[in-house]
């Protein structure tokens, strides 16, 4: 094997070290180092699914994934059951069976992509109630 499958073999490795590092690291919030390494296994994934698409030569635009099916409560959970899928999908890659690569590797994805959602909505709630806390007059306190 060589090109994109060596290429591709070696993000899936990167995505897999990142993913076992944050599944066994987080605890409560992750931490900006946590989420930088979360959006590289994201990126690697999303790439390795590309890849995949173009050898099979499959593209389905315009299709959507139901978020809510990937929504976990919690974030180790997500990390770990995307792990668990891109797993399956390296392991189908090695064995030449593309289709269940693809299909367990947009399910890895699909597991980032919502966990990285959620993360964006929180932080852009956290700095709209930052800013709101700040516009708003302070009560005076008149005896």
């Amino acid at each position: 094997m060589g090109g994109w499958r060596e290429e591709t073999r070696s993000d899936l490795a990167d995505a897999d070290s990142r993913l076992s590092a944050l599944a066994k690291g987080f605890s409560g919030e992750p931490s900006p180092d946590q989420l930088h390494s979360l959006w590289i296994a994201y990126v690697l994934v999303e790439k390795s699914v590309a890849f995949v698409k173009v050898e099979l030569g499959v593209e389905s635009p315009g299709q959507f994934v139901r978020m809510k099916a990937y929504q976990v409560p919690d974030e180790r959970q997500s990390v770990s059951f995307s792990l668990d899928h891109l797993r399956r999908g390296a392991r189908c890659l090695e064995e030449g069976d593309l289709k269940s690569s693809l299909r367990e590797l947009r399910e890895s994805r699909n597991y980032l992509r919502v966990l990285l959602r959620e993360k964006r909505k929180a932080r852009t709630r956290k700095a709209s109630r930052e800013r709101s806390a700040r516009l708003l007059p302070r009560p005076s306190s008149s005896p």
